[in-house]
């Protein structure tokens, strides 16, 4: 299972990653009036990625403050290649002697945590710091470096001598193997800066999977948080030990949660919906996600810490997904749009409202479309996927 793999799978399970509007051909891109600012920030673009390449991926991790970002280029062969861009340049990370690497989490000091290739072909966690050193296994073959903190402390997961994947955390020096709940895996999925991990792992038989914490300031063993219903994943956890996803019933119900003081708390669900999706967390506890309805609607919400709202769609399209939340409480996705028949990237802001970032960029080449946000900073910053490529869009000052 390599990195990206697991990661799809994961999002795959719960509902997530679909565009809405498989099977449409692309229509012309779309005639923007001039953005005003009564909508939401205005915002600048520049084209991120290696030469070369033509997709390329950032996951939500992989932003920082000051228009830091990490992320994966793909050529034409296939091949991925792992960049960091600084601010100013793009830089390729390259590997450990292999032709693959990706990254995917990049802190606010410009350190950069993903996996590379060996000569062998084999992947191993990496940690960037101007150079990049391979943070090795757990006594098997390969590791996926997934999240990294402020003081460049790395989590993801790792082969054991027994062939299973485990949780690992590094500390600058060591890997430490997280365990499991008696099964035979686990992985770890967000990190925050205080040295606390956030993931899942499977219990005895891989019967059932929990959500868990870890502390590394104790070293204690993984908490389990337990489950609404049978299985749970942890997706984001912020500074104050808060954490979000999603518990599985056996039926395949799907219900939002937010985990703190110690309990798990159910977000609950609209009128009429099926399911729901905790996806990211602030500093404040705000939760973003996605809910889904029996007629495979599915519309981006968000938790207050009390009530849960759904923000909406383009245009009263079908489809909306949210990804991230930044502390100022600014979210980003992307939406199906139904008038122009394609995916657009979104924002969604307190005092106005879903926007479609296409509308807020005063610099935006022809014929470039921005598809989706990926990643969001504190400062405002997005990552975008294009019909072309990646993006950064910066708020203007």
């Amino acid at each position: 299972m390599t990195a990206a793999f697991a990661l799809a799978a994961l999002l795959s399970a719960c509902g997530g990653g679909g565009g809405g509007g498989g099977g449409h051909h692309n229509p012309p891109p779309p005639v923007y009036p001039p953005p005003v600012a009564e909508r939401g920030p205005l915002y600048d673009f520049t084209p991120l990625g290696l030469p070369g390449s033509t997709y390329g991926n950032v996951e939500r991790q992989g932003i920082a403050n000051g228009g830091l970002v990490a992320g994966s280029a793909w050529d034409a062969a296939g091949n991925v290649r792992a960049f960091y861009y600084n601010g100013k340049t793009n830089i390729d990370l390259g590997s450990f002697g292999g032709n693959g690497a990706q990254a995917f989490s990049v802190s606010r000091c410009g350190h950069v945590a993903g996996w590379g290739s060996t000569k062998d072909g084999v992947p191993h966690a990496f940690f960037y710091d101007g150079s990049l050193h391979d943070l090795g296994t757990l006594g098997g073959g390969d590791s996926y470096g997934n999240v990294i903190t402020t003081c460049g402390r790395v989590a993801g997961w790792a082969a054991t001598a027994a062939g299973q994947w485990h949780a690992f955390y590094h500390d600058g020096t060591t890997m430490r193997d997280l365990g499991t709940f008696g099964g035979t895996r686990s992985f770890a999925l967000a990190v925050n800066n205080v040295g606390q991990v956030a993931g899942y792992a499977y219990g005895p038989g891989d019967a059932w999977y929990h959500a868990f914490i870890y502390d590394a300031r104790s070293g204690a063993p993984i908490q389990d948080l337990g489950s609404l219903s049978q299985s749970s994943i942890a997706l984001d956890i912020n500074d104050a030990g808060q954490v979000v996803g999603y518990s599985r019933a056996a039926s395949g119900e799907v219900r939002a949660f937010r985990f703190d003081a110690g309990t798990m708390h159910d977000l609950g669900l609209p009128a009429g919906a099926l399911g729901s999706e905790a996806r990211a967390i602030n500093a404040a506890g705000w939760a973003v996600g996605n809910v889904v309805y029996p007629d495979a609607r599915q519309t981006v919400f968000l938790h207050d810490g009390t009530t849960l709202r759904e923000l909406g769609t383009l245009n009263g399209g079908r489809w909306s997904d949210a990804v991230a939340i930044n502390a100022s409480g600014l979210a980003i996705g992307s939406s199906f749009d139904p008038v122009s028949i394609a995916q657009h990237a979104t924002a969604w802001g307190a005092a106005y409202g879903l926007v479609d970032l296409n509308t807020r960029v005063t610099d935006l080449p022809k014929g470039l479309v921005l598809v989706a946000a990926l990643a969001l900073a504190d400062d405002g910053a997005i990552v975008v996927r294009t019909n072309q490529g990646l993006g950064l869009l910066r708020p203007q000052k």
